[in-house]
């Protein structure tokens, strides 16, 4: 078999590994949000206002 050949085949494997992992990504993805992008974005929120209000 060849490098191209054996490539293939666990690019191949490797997709339907993803594929077959994907509903309970999103089902943990749904039942356990992240909290850190909330707190981001009003971080970001204060900074930019304490700049408009300083300036």
């Amino acid at each position: 078999m060849s490098i191209i050949a054996t490539v293939g085949a666990y690019a191949g494997l490797a997709l339907l590994a993803l594929m077959a992992v994907t509903p309970l990504l999103l089902d943990l993805d749904q039942r356990f949000p992240v909290a850190r992008r909330v707190k981001t974005t009003v971080r970001s929120e204060r900074a930019v206002l304490s700049r408009l209000a300083s300036a």
